[in-house]
């Protein structure tokens, strides 16, 4: 019987094991697939903001609009760039407490 338990408590324990590295892979996959959403994000931000700078400098004529509008876009860009690049800090700030603490 003794022996029985041994082999029981040993499948246990093995069971755990697999489900902690099935956590943990999914866990990194979630992280990584949150980096690279959050990297296209950016440069998604990045391509747009760049559209618009060349609609506004093929399209208006006047220089002092043109370039009240160019400094409008890119003070946008580079906030909006600013937002995710705080995101991507706070989020892996956020995952290495999380890990640090389930150690």
């Amino acid at each position: 019987m003794n022996e029985e338990n041994n082999w029981k408590e040993f499948s246990d324990d093995i069971s755990n094991i697999s489900k902690k590295i099935k956590s943990s892979i999914t866990d990194e996959e979630n992280i990584e697939d949150l980096k690279n959403s959050l990297k296209a994000t950016k440069e998604s931000i990045s391509r747009s903001f760049n559209e618009l700078i060349q609609i506004v400098e093929n399209t208006v004529k006047d220089d002092e609009i043109k370039e009240d509008a160019l400094n409008l876009v890119n003070k946008l860009k580079n906030e909006l760039s600013n937002i995710v690049d705080v995101a991507k800090e706070k989020v892996s700030e956020t995952i290495n407490f999380s890990v640090s603490e389930e150690e």
